[in-house]
């Protein structure tokens, strides 16, 4: 017995143009490979840049916002220092001892102690010297 002879199915010259013969699954696997790497070149190219470019926008925003907390909290810092510095100064006008004792004495009925009211008491420091306790030479124990 004789082998079969192939056919092929080449066009003439003459005739009409055939489509081509697809094998495998229908719908072409080649197109949608193409098509799916033409899709990642546009990822790629368009909207990874983008994204990158919204990203990057969205960061100058934010630190425009912390720029501008900084410098409020720096001049509320200046205008609180610039306060304490008064009130220090203000502390010092009120507590001055050529003002309170005239206040003291009319106010309160205060008086600066005499010789009797003072009295020293026998006792160590903390550095171990005595206070008091005085001999009547006057010399220190």
């Amino acid at each position: 017995m004789a082998a079969p002879q192939r056919r092929y199915r080449a066009p003439l010259p003459t005739g009409p143009v055939a489509p081509p013969v697809q094998r495998g699954r229908p719908g072409g696997g080649a197109a949608r490979r193409k098509a799916a790497g033409r899709r990642r070149r546009f990822a790629v190219v368009v909207v990874v840049p983008v994204l990158l470019m919204l990203g990057s926008v969205y960061l100058h925003t934010v630190s425009a916002g912390l720029t501008w907390r900084v410098a409020s909290l720096e001049e509320r810092l200046a205008q609180t220092q610039a306060e304490g510095e008064r009130l220090e100064v203000r502390v010092a006008e009120l507590s001055r001892a050529d003002r309170v004792r005239p206040l003291a004495t009319e106010k309160l009925g205060m008086r600066d102690p005499g010789g009797e009211d003072l009295e020293a008491y026998d006792f160590d420091r903390e550095d171990g010297a005595r206070d008091g306790g005085e001999k009547k030479g006057g010399k220190p124990q």
